[in-house]
């Protein structure tokens, strides 16, 4: 699929869809975050468009994480509302906001040493599981149906990020690059309506970020809501369609990657001025 000219993926909420994209967008309302006199986050309004890939940057301590734990119904925000299309998310918690299509990865790879690769990413789809505990322990039919398409699920996420052919390798094995990638598979496993990736580029050299870049390019889909929270620029710059700029919990500045690239007051707090 070819990149989609963005506008709307930057605009504020009530902004007008990009023509062509679902309307189930990901949409923030005036959010506001406090824990006793520290406000993390101060009046957000933002709209992330499925089709596109959306970056949020900003210094150490913005907000970045907080805002995702919002999303993701970890926190609950004392101001403002989260929608996914027409669904109010207040009150929805993280169980239900998974139900409904989110999910997520984190900084830290966290996958299981005593299971293949596969079987790690088989895990992101035990929400939809439908088999009893009993199937874990005995032969039923249902039990078996159940894992061969969860199965088939985790190899044709493993295909799509190009490391199929590691499916059954244990974790120990492999570079931490194709274990970022095992991780973001066991994301997309369940086929999510909002993926939202936390520093996936951390801890990884310049080849394998060349190689999370692309496979990126290929999570692009006009049904899912895509947010990667990340400090490195070059990735940022290069797969994103639209980057929102955080800075001490307020929205410094939202556009096109060559337009926060040239903004002078994301520059100044956080690209830093070659000036200097």
């Amino acid at each position: 699929m070819s990149t989609l000219q963005l506008q709307a993926a930057a605009m504020p909420l009530g902004a007008a869809a990009v023509p062509g994209v679902r309307s189930d967008a990901l949409s923030v309302e005036s959010l506001s975050l406090s824990f006793g006199g520290n406000h993390v986050l101060q009046d957000i309004s933002l709209r992330f468009e499925p089709g596109h890939i959306t970056g949020l940057i900003g210094p150490n301590g913005a907000g970045k994480t907080s805002f995702f734990n919002c999303l993701t119904g970890l926190y609950s925000p004392q101001v403002g509302r989260i929608s996914l299309g027409t669904q109010r998310l207040e009150g929805v918690p993280p169980t239900g906001r998974a139900a409904l299509g989110f999910s997520r990865s984190f900084q830290h790879v966290a996958l299981c040493p005593e299971l293949t690769v596969v079987e790690n990413v088989m895990i992101g789809l035990d929400r939809q599981s439908r088999a009893g505990w009993l199937d874990a322990f005995l032969p039923f039919a249902s039990g078996r149906a159940e894992r061969a398409a969860h199965r088939a699920l985790a190899l044709a996420a493993l295909r799509r990020l190009g490391i199929e052919a590691v499916a059954e390798a244990l974790p120990a094995e492999l570079p931490p690059g194709v274990l970022r990638l095992a991780e973001i598979a066991r994301a997309i496993a369940g086929k999510p309506r909002v993926l939202l990736l936390d520093e996936p580029a951390a801890g990884l050299n310049s080849v394998e970020t060349h190689d999370l870049s692309n496979a990126l390019k290929k999570l692009r889909a006009s049904d899912l809501v895509l947010v990667v929270v990340e400090h490195d620029m070059d990735l940022i710059m290069e797969v994103c369609d639209a980057i929102h700029v955080l800075n001490v919990g307020r929205l410094l500045a939202s556009g096109t990657p060559e337009q926060v690239r040239a903004n002078p007051d994301v520059v100044k707090v956080y690209l830093g001025d070659d000036d200097e």
